[in-house]
């Protein structure tokens, strides 16, 4: 949050309570999920990229109060929407169907508030399956407290088959009362739910050109970005959706990049080895009785 349009929206919330988590869940290194720094993935010609990820790398210090919308953070002129597009929603089914890993990728931050990004199983912010990956992220070297996130920083979360049906991320806004605690797949679960909701999303995918260590090689990867909003739940909002700036990359079992709008689910497959066999059985019994050729 960098600054308010009115105190208005005082009313429009009053009775709510606030959805403020008193503390954080615990950090994502108790759930066996670690930070990963950019390391190979850094360089011009992959996540550093202007003409990808890398036009995105701003925090407090470069563009104040810049909307996602505007050239400051959006040099490619991506359209961003308050609905999650339909290519990365069939990413996050298949997920669920056919189980892999979803990358999480922190971009950017130019928010006054030390905001948290966190992930949570049952798809509530609070709770024993809940957990916290940037706690309180600083990013500005002049701000308050040291710096402990930085373009590039990642983690992954992988799934077995049927795991991530009710997955999602949250994000808070951090200020002790009225912050806010929000999730982005499933914006019903947010406390408290503020239409549009919290989150922009790239409509169109990006490529980031990846360290693949299952392929031993570097691919390119669809890529989706999310602009975030912190909300002050007693004042407004700015609706600048870049306090902080997230990607999303999808994996397979085998660590294969989804292709962008996913992959076939295994039902898939079987429907067309199905068909498949069912074609060759008709065509051999029209050979054997000669009305076909071989």
């Amino acid at each position: 949050m960098k600054t308010f349009i009115t105190l208005a929206a005082l009313a429009v919330f009053a009775g709510t309570g606030y959805g403020q988590m008193a503390t954080l869940p615990p950090a994502s290194t108790t759930d066996g999920v670690l930070i990963n720094p950019i390391g190979v993935n850094a360089g011009t010609t992959h996540w550093d990229s202007t003409s990808s990820l890398g036009s995105f790398k701003v925090d407090s210090t470069t563009k104040g109060t810049a909307s996602i919308t505007t050239v400051a953070y959006n040099p490619l002129g991506l359209a961003f929407g308050t609905s999650m597009p339909s290519a990365l929603q069939a990413n996050l089914n298949t997920l669920n169907a056919n189980g892999g890993t979803l990358r999480t990728i922190f971009l950017a931050d130019s928010a006054t508030w030390n905001d948290s990004l966190g992930y949570s199983y049952s798809g509530a912010f609070a709770g024993p399956q809940s957990f916290t990956a940037l706690a309180k992220m600083q990013v500005n070297p002049a701000g308050p407290g040291p710096v402990n996130v930085q373009f590039g920083d990642s983690f992954d979360i992988s799934f077995a088959i049927g795991a991530a049906a009710n997955f999602d991320l949250w994000f808070q806004g951090e200020n002790s009362t009225y912050g806010g605690d929000y999730t982005l797949f499933h914006p019903s679960n947010s406390s408290p739910i503020i239409a549009p909701g919290n989150a922009k999303w790239s409509q169109t995918a990006i490529t980031a050109n990846t360290w693949n260590a299952s392929l031993n090689a570097y691919v390119d990867v669809s890529t989706y970005l999310i602009g975030l909003e912190d909300w002050r739940l007693d004042g407004g909002s700015d609706r600048d959706y870049s306090d902080s700036i997230i990607a999303l990359q999808f994996y397979t079992l085998s660590g294969a990049p989804f292709a962008n709008g996913a992959v076939p689910e295994p039902s898939t497959y079987g429907l067309i080895g199905a068909v498949s066999l069912l074609g060759l059985v008709a065509l051999r019994r029209r050979m054997r009785k000669g009305e076909v050729t071989a």
